[in-house]
């Protein structure tokens, strides 16, 4: 079985993070970032289902926004692995970035 080229470039990158979801705040902290989307780590992840919005803020990137869970998997040490879609993000505090995805939702 052939696999999907990518078609963003996704940066390693470590930094904390936090998903908002209902009145529910998750840490996290990301394992790499591209232009679309990141792979987020966390302990908490109940209540998260593939196909979710959530609310996510990165101060360290100085962006926040709406995002989709396109893959969740749970590993045996109780880490959580969550594929995000950027939907509609937009920069904080003097960032003037801002991010509209005009596609499809697809889930893994």
């Amino acid at each position: 079985m052939m696999k999907k080229s990518r078609l963003s470039y996704r940066k390693s990158m470590k930094m904390q993070g936090s998903l908002l979801i209902g009145g529910s705040a998750i840490s996290f902290f990301t394992k790499n970032v591209s232009l679309k989307g990141l792979h987020a780590c966390c302990t908490e992840a109940n209540g998260l289902e593939v196909g979710d919005m959530v609310y996510v803020c990165l101060p360290l990137m100085k962006m926040e926004g709406v995002a989709s869970i396109i893959w969740k998997k749970l590993e045996r040490d109780g880490i959580c692995h969550i594929g995000l879609k950027f939907l509609k993000m937009r920069g904080i505090g003097g960032s003037a970035y801002h991010y509209r995805y005009e596609g499809r939702i697809l889930s893994r």
